[in-house]
């Protein structure tokens, strides 16, 4: 059995005011032209596939047109589960109805004992939870972190394994030692979100989403299958493409990364203001997403609206003059959480620490943001 796997699409995706939608178009186009070629016996697409649970109309329209040229019009079958940044019941909408047409949609824990089988291949899926709603599934676990909650999802579905088919496990989750990137939002604050590769023990193949390396983790059995586009400028050296993976009794499993082409890349070029302005620099296209690290150019008024008349996709300018005490707090900024940041940022302004309510409170609103929540 031939499977595609593929995930974080983040259609509507913007970065620093750039829209990703073009972009967007043409890979899917480039996908849907290579699913053709390849022929697959079933697309899995493991999450993320808005970057917003509120989508734009321009975004979810990509999202149907390109659906239904790969379901409809090719006739493969679809496995699609949801990821922190979809919002469930959009994702989820005509569930029920599209199974006629083998495109499964996956978004609530109560699926996760039900297989989608095909032939000897059972496919499980875990769609992203929050920890409290992974606590509400199973009320008398005494869940207290997210990859407790993990676990006991995992093991749960592991019970029900049929050891004479190949079964295959579709997530969207953190693995222990995976790469991050600054683009992928992070599932939990206050809590562990790492998942230990050794909870998914039981599963012959686990198809991941959510890191956006597709070598984010080695491992022979479970894989991520990374974004289609680069989506932060910490992806610049990331290859960007889907897994074919080869399904085959008893236990055989291999996974094969597809590289392709995207329209723009993300390029981040260190160089003197001067330099950038008299084109003494190299770049590998530029009609590319750059973001310029310039030094020498204390002395220029609105440098950016200058450089933009020769690269006019310009989406971020650094200035590299600053001293290195500046450098320095920068760096140690990013260390910290979202949360430490807050209760820092209170005690100095109040010199008092946050109540035990006030940080349940906190934590709850930074998990709202996390999932796209604008309530």
């Amino acid at each position: 059995m031939k499977v595609i796997h593929t995930a974080d699409w983040h259609l509507g995706k913007i970065l620093n005011g750039q829209s990703f939608l073009e972009d967007q178009k043409y890979i899917l186009k480039q996908f849907i032209k290579a699913m053709e070629t390849e022929k697959p016996d079933l697309i899995v697409i493991a999450g993320d596939l808005y970057d917003t649970s509120y989508p734009s109309k321009e975004a979810i329209q990509l999202l149907e047109s390109t659906i239904s040229e790969l379901n409809l019009k090719l006739q493969i079958p679809i496995i699609m589960i949801s990821g922190n940044h979809d919002g469930k019941a959009r994702l989820n909408y005509g569930a029920s109805w599209f199974e006629h047409s083998k495109l499964y949609i996956r978004t609530e824990l109560s699926t996760m004992h039900q297989p989608i089988s095909f032939e000897e291949v059972d496919f499980y899926t875990l769609p992203f939870a929050t920890l409290s709603e992974m606590q509400h599934y199973f009320p008398d676990e005494n869940l207290k972190s997210y990859d407790e909650a993990v676990e006991c999802c995992l093991k749960h579905m592991s019970t029900g394994l049929d050891k004479n088919k190949l079964n295959v496990l579709i997530a969207h989750m953190t693995v222990a030692g995976g790469i991050r990137s600054e683009s992928e939002r992070p599932l939990t604050i206050g809590t562990v979100e790492q998942v230990p590769e050794k909870y998914m023990e039981h599963f012959d193949t686990v198809m991941l989403g959510h890191l956006h390396h597709p070598f984010s983790i080695q491992s022979d059995y479970v894989f991520y299958s990374g974004s289609l586009l680069q989506y932060s400028f910490s992806e610049t050296n990331q290859p960007k493409g889907y897994r074919r993976v080869l399904l085959e009794l008893p236990h055989e499993v291999k996974s094969t990364f597809i590289a392709m082409q995207p329209l723009r890349e993300l390029e981040v070029i260190e160089a003197t203001y001067d330099d950038v302005i008299q084109d003494r620099i190299a770049v590998k296209n530029k009609d590319n997403y750059i973001h310029f690290k310039l030094s020498e150019m204390s002395h220029i008024s609105d440098p950016i609206m200058n450089i933009k008349q020769l690269y006019k996709n310009v989406l971020a300018l650094t200035n590299h003059s600053q001293t290195f005490e500046h450098q320095f707090t920068d760096r140690e900024i990013k260390k910290l959480s979202d949360q430490t940041i807050i209760e820092t940022f209170y005690e100095e302004m109040t010199h008092k620490d946050l109540s035990e309510i006030q940080k349940k409170k906190v934590t709850q609103l930074l998990n709202d943001i996390m999932r796209g929540d604008n309530t």
